[in-house]
């Protein structure tokens, strides 16, 4: 009797290595692979749809998966449309009789494959959902007296204790039964499913990004395997060395290789574990690899985290929205420098440094009292890590109204953290070079004047 065929639908895993899912497909028989350009289903579920600079990085990435899955024997297939609806259709085509995933956690996603699953199983097909994204579970750990933690030192405490897995190496190659090949074929004739240009996610706007954006990276597993084994020299003088966006070193770039899942957190975990690095080092990275933790347990756990504040109180914080001020902060032309410069280094490489994005979300939220969710969205478009998790618990945290959020009273001043971080300016020259010129624009707002502003702002907001 023939081994059934196993389709197996990538997500935000596109790796080969320490892929559950895929381990297990390829141990039951021939495997079939699928990724699709996701549109909400006619409930409107599914996850949020990719800004700009994902879907250029996806592109790539998935060249790079492509052939890898191909030097294993296995073909991946393309497709845009609801899960609830193109991946049945591939089922039938092929006549799989099994699918398998690696879980997500965003509520509106996970509804959809909720759906997806009953509707499977119920015409009799086996689904398994793996783990792979996650180094811990949503549902593994909870503080006394609530589903989800609030304050990230205490959940850092308690995920930190839940046992971390074996890692699973590459699968084996296999040989495809002609009977699958044309199969497959034959979606592709039907438009059931389509080459990857025919995805259209290169659309990004600008377009010039390939050249400026593409300049700076090179997506795919392939690379981030590279970018793994170069860890351990990223988190030397980590711990002293990680506010500085001056040192190109000075933090792992990582990111975007475990937003995609090109690593497993699993495996950045060991390889900081076995780096010879000093504890404190280790410990920082550590650190923030269990914040991505922290923010998608709490997504896992809030709908409409993306948009609402977790403080429902900050529905009515007065914010001041203002095209004019808002665009000159998405092209760093606010006056301030170390503001200006990460958000020119935004536009040009799909990613700016932590701290230095830190500073620009307090700026836009303190300084010019323009929403978080439009700061939010920019991120969204215009960074190549950005995921539905880290992203709007980050803006949230800044803003003062997420989970261990910072106080209401922090108001990063940019001036100070530009002499503390960038004392000798080598950052902000290299992306802003009419910096203290006549030709640097002049600041849009008083520093003094707009903390005070701010600071009023949310007295009022307690008040109420």
């Amino acid at each position: 009797m023939a081994a059934p065929v196993t389709l197996l639908w990538f997500r935000d895993d596109l790796r080969v290595a320490d892929h559950e899912a895929l381990a297990a497909a390829r141990a039951a028989g021939p495997v079939v692979g699928l990724w699709l350009r996701e549109e909400p289903d006619a409930a409107g579920d599914g996850p949020r749809r990719l800004g700009a600079a994902s879907r250029w990085w996806a592109h790539r990435s998935l060249e790079v998966l492509s052939a890898e899955l191909d030097a294993l024997g296995i073909p991946l297939l393309f497709g845009r449309g609801s899960g609830v609806t193109v991946v049945p259709a591939v089922v039938a085509g092929l006549g799989a009789s099994v699918v398998r995933w690696t879980r997500r956690y965003a509520p509106s996603a996970r509804t959809a494959d909720a759906t997806l699953k009953a509707a499977l199983a119920a015409s009799g097909v086996e689904v398994h959902s793996h783990p792979g994204f996650l180094l811990v579970e949503p549902w593994l750990v909870a503080p006394a007296g609530g589903p989800v933690y609030r304050v990230f030192t205490p959940f850092h405490r308690a995920a930190a204790e839940v046992p971390v897995g074996p890692l699973r190496g590459r699968p084996a190659a296999q040989v495809l039964p002609p009977a699958v090949v044309d199969a497959a074929a034959r979606l592709t004739a039907t438009g059931v499913v389509m080459g990857l240009d025919a995805l259209d996610l290169l659309d990004a706007d600008p377009p010039w990004w390939a050249d400026t954006v593409g300049a700076h990276w090179v997506p795919g597993c392939v690379a981030a395997d590279q970018a793994l084994a170069d860890l351990p020299d990223a988190i030397a003088g980590y711990r002293t060395r990680r506010d500085r966006p001056d040192d190109a070193a000075s933090t792992s770039r990582l990111s975007p290789r475990l937003r995609f899942g090109e690593v497993s957190p699993r495996q950045a975990l060991a390889a900081t574990r076995s780096a010879e690095v000093s504890a404190d080092d280790a410990s920082a990275w550590v650190r923030q690899l269990y914040w991505r933790e922290f923010s998608w347990h709490l997504t896992h756990h809030v709908p409409r985290l993306a948009w609402e504040p977790l403080r429902r109180q900050f529905a009515e914080f007065p914010w001041s929205p203002d095209a004019a001020l808002l665009r000159a902060w998405q092209r760093g032309r606010t006056g301030y420098g170390l503001v200006d410069a990460g958000l020119r280094q935004l536009w040009q490489t799909g990613w700016m440094h932590n701290r230095v994005r830190m500073v620009a979300a307090s700026f836009l939220v303190k300084n010019l009292l323009q929403p978080w969710q439009a700061g939010e969205q920019w991120f969204w478009d215009t960074l190549v890590d950005a995921d539905e998790a880290n992203n709007p618990v980050s803006w949230q945290w800044v803003a003062g109204c997420g989970a261990d959020a910072a106080p209401y009273f922090r108001v990063f001043n940019p001036e100070t953290q530009r002499e503390r971080h960038d004392p000798e300016g080598a950052y902000v020259r290299r992306w802003v070079p009419e910096y203290g010129t006549d030709a640097y624009p002049a600041p849009v707002v008083d520093l003094a004047e707009s903390r005070r502003r701010a600071l009023d702002a949310y007295a009022l907001l307690r008040a109420r």
